[in-house]
């Protein structure tokens, strides 16, 4: 190749052929994936999946801290109470989400009240298409179609009050550094049927905390040998987490 020619191949000059278009600059993002997995098949018309995110804005201390919330796994038992202690976000796929625009919902909570008169409201995340990744049909194991997985931007998971409304939700600092994460799921009549973790409903569940700051990857234990709920679909055996965070 002439000198010439070598030079516009890099784009300074057009040799005859117009200058190179360099290929565009696609920004990175922090990302944050959970996995759920079921001893049947992931079936939305029987019941809900539910993950449900506990987050802390230092190792001890939670979002909802001035309630007197404490970092801890969301369970399944709190559920079946208004409060629902320790959700500070959850998502939700199933017969609850049905009418969304995703196909699922996102939500995070506020409190409003004080200690004694706490109540309890969810509102929409809202997500572009082009923010998440949402795959209902994957496979674990020996399984078919028992994988539930959402991709999540990392910076929703700071996302809270502002300060205690509905419109819009912000992102504020101090950001979230923790996690504590439990899987969930209920029957169509919103009563909890499994929840992750080897003992069943009426336990605090799979202990699973999450560094949010750094790359890495959670597997969680496959609990396909324990009791759960008749219906497999509902019968979670395991999942993992995996945050993209640089």
């Amino acid at each position: 190749m002439c000198l010439v020619c070598a030079i516009a191949a890099l784009g300074q000059l057009s040799c005859g052929r117009g200058p190179v278009t360099p290929p565009p600059i696609i920004p990175f993002v922090a990302t944050i994936q959970f996995q759920l997995y079921v001893n049947g098949q992931i079936s939305p018309s029987q019941g809900n999946y539910i993950i449900a995110i506990n987050t802390n804005v230092t190792p001890t201390q939670n979002v909802n801290s001035g309630f007197g919330e404490t970092p801890d796994e969301p369970t399944a038992n709190e559920a079946q109470i208004l409060t629902y202690a320790h959700w500070d976000q959850r998502f939700v796929y199933g017969v609850s989400s049905f009418a969304s625009a995703n196909g699922f919902l996102y939500q995070y909570k506020i409190l409003t009240g004080g200690l004694g008169t706490t109540t309890v409201n969810f509102f929409n995340i809202g997500l572009n298409a082009n923010d998440y990744t949402f795959i209902t049909n994957g496979s674990f194991g020996t399984g078919s179609g028992n994988v539930l997985s959402i991709t999540l931007p990392l910076r929703d998971i700071s996302v809270r009050p502002n300060p205690a409304g509905s419109n819009p939700p912000t992102t504020v600092t101090p950001p979230v550094v923790l996690i504590f994460v439990n899987y969930i799921t209920t029957g169509t009549d919103g009563v909890p049927q499994d929840q992750l973790g080897p003992n069943g409903l009426g336990t605090i569940g799979y202990r699973v905390p999450v560094d949010i700051t750094h790359n890495g990857t959670v597997q969680l234990p496959n609990f396909s040998g324990v009791s759960g709920p008749p219906n497999p679909n509902l019968f979670i055996i395991g999942g993992q987490i995996t945050v993209t965070a640089t």
